[in-house]
């Protein structure tokens, strides 16, 4: 084996991410996630004037849904780096963060067309 192989196949190693990383960065997200979520949340309370307002109480089972997306993928993968040696290359691991994104795009989108839809006057 040639020092070129061996380098190789030190640096593949340096690039996986172990089940305690793997861990770490899913409950950073899940913790980011929740946080902006909150955010936007506080942000439609103030543009619709209130929790007790229907176009607020509206947006409840979207904040719902978009909690359980950001929970159960959460749980899985801490279910799969518990029971098993779970590892990943670091390439892979960026992607752990797309269920993250997609629960907020999807209530961000919902709110923001609930505010608008209440600021003009439109039923939605």
């Amino acid at each position: 084996m040639g020092t070129e192989t061996q380098a190789a196949v030190v640096d593949i190693t340096k690039d996986i991410a172990e089940s305690d990383v793997i861990m770490w960065e899913v409950i950073v997200y899940f913790i980011a996630g929740l946080l902006i979520l909150f955010i936007l949340d506080w942000y439609a309370i103030y543009k619709i004037g209130g929790k007790q307002r229907p176009g607020y109480q509206m947006l409840r089972g979207h904040r719902g849904i978009s909690v359980m997306i950001m929970a159960a993928f959460t749980v899985v993968i801490g279910m799969l780096c518990l029971t098993m040696d779970f590892t990943v290359t670091r390439g892979t691991l960026t992607y752990f963060g797309l269920p993250y994104l997609l629960a907020l795009v999807y209530y961000m989108v919902k709110v923001f067309r609930r505010v608008r839809a209440e600021t003009k006057g439109r039923k939605l």
